[in-house]
């Protein structure tokens, strides 16, 4: 318990420190605090939405949306317990229950709140259902037709869907209306380096400052732009920042050992295009990173950890088709499993791709 005196604060301040150590990633902390509190504010329904979201960080489904549903119960229009229960069920797979939450969203006038209509279509997004969450985030765009969220939000969700035309027009547009979003910066960066406009990208993505990268991805492509397209050579001063910011960020092996192999490879003629090993950027929520980190070990004994995105794109990476879109390459790869096996495995989500190609002996979830 991070409080002195705790039973001396009232609802508002213990939901206030829960908030706080939430932000902060504390969130046995945050929970161990709000389990206190509800024992001296049992109706209290913003401690109960505090408890509900902890539980949501925590990966613990069943148990946020029960403590969505107690703040329902004393509020039935509360709408961050309605938006949190619906984000609770889609994990669970209550699809159906899940898209009534959100119609009584809408059907309460909350179409005007952009937060909401952002968290709701974030919930969507993080699941795969792309037309639903393009539909919240253009009612996050109309409510506020000035926000670079809502213009990235919508860029992702195209990216995710495979339509670059509309991905680049709306990253360009979160650009054009914040010049200094990291996030829409790499986007956009990532787009035109995908369309093969290599110079466009690295205007866009060197306008990230090191410290901001904040993704391996990014910091990788940044090193490996400056070096195609200004000769420089592996070990460049001015290479040394994002170099730095690779190894932070993505562990070993380290920059150096990636680039001199690299180096070694290009020159024997070994390698062309992409590496098999090198990391590579695709659309994600902006939350994603904040998901627990995951250990899946595949039938051949390699062992990926991260979120399920990026365990999947690198099983992409490792395999004989890396420049497949990671759709794609979930698809063909479940497709080849119901061949193999008869079951079905989806390839809606990177974690149900995962869930299921563990449930036809196909890999194993360790964590």
């Amino acid at each position: 318990m991070s409080l002195k005196q705790p039973d001396s604060w009232n609802g508002e301040q213990y939901d206030a420190e829960a908030q706080r150590l939430y932000e902060a990633g504390q969130y046995d902390q945050a929970l161990d605090l709000l389990k206190h509190a509800l024992t001296r504010y049992p109706d209290s329904t913003e401690l109960l939405v505090s408890l509900g979201y902890t539980r949501l960080a925590r990966e613990e489904y069943a148990w946020a949306r029960a403590a969505f549903s107690g703040a329902l119960r004393i509020d039935e229009e509360h709408e961050e317990a309605l938006a949190g229960i619906g984000d609770a069920m889609l994990k669970l797979g209550e699809r159906a229950s899940a898209f009534r939450a959100f119609e009584q969203l809408l059907e309460l006038g909350f179409e005007i709140d952009l937060e909401l209509m952002l968290c709701v279509g974030r919930s969507l997004l993080r699941e795969g259902l792309l037309r639903r969450a393009e539909r919240f985030f253009r009612l996050a765009q109309a409510a506020d037709p000035e926000s670079p969220d809502a213009a990235l939000d919508l860029a992702f969700t195209f990216y995710r869907g495979g339509d670059h035309e509309r991905a680049l027009l709306w990253s360009r547009e979160a650009v054009r209306l914040d010049p200094e979003f990291a996030d829409a910066r790499a986007l956009f960066g990532n787009v035109l380096y995908e369309r093969g406009d290599f110079h466009g990208s690295l205007e866009q993505l060197e306008t990230i400052d090191a410290p901001n990268v904040g993704d391996a991805a990014v910091a990788w492509r940044i090193v490996e732009l400056k070096r195609r397209l200004r000769g420089l050579a592996p070990d460049a001063e001015e290479l040394r920042p994002y170099l730095d910011a690779l190894e932070e960020l993505s562990g070993d092996p380290s920059p150096e050992d990636r680039l001199l192999a690299e180096v070694e490879a290009e020159a024997s003629g070994v390698t062309s295009g992409l590496g098999r090993n090198q990391l590579d950027l695709f659309g994600r929520p902006p939350q994603a990173r904040l998901e627990q980190a995951h250990r899946v070990r595949a039938a051949n004994g390699v062992v990926y950890e991260g979120d399920w995105e990026s365990i999947v794109c690198d099983m992409r990476n490792g395999s004989d088709r890396p420049t497949l879109s990671i759709d794609d390459f979930m698809k063909q790869e479940a497709l080849r499993l119901r061949a193999r096996t008869g079951a079905e495995v989806s390839w809606a989500t990177p974690r149900a791709f995962i869930e299921d190609s563990a449930r036809v002996g196909a890999l194993e979830i360790e964590r």
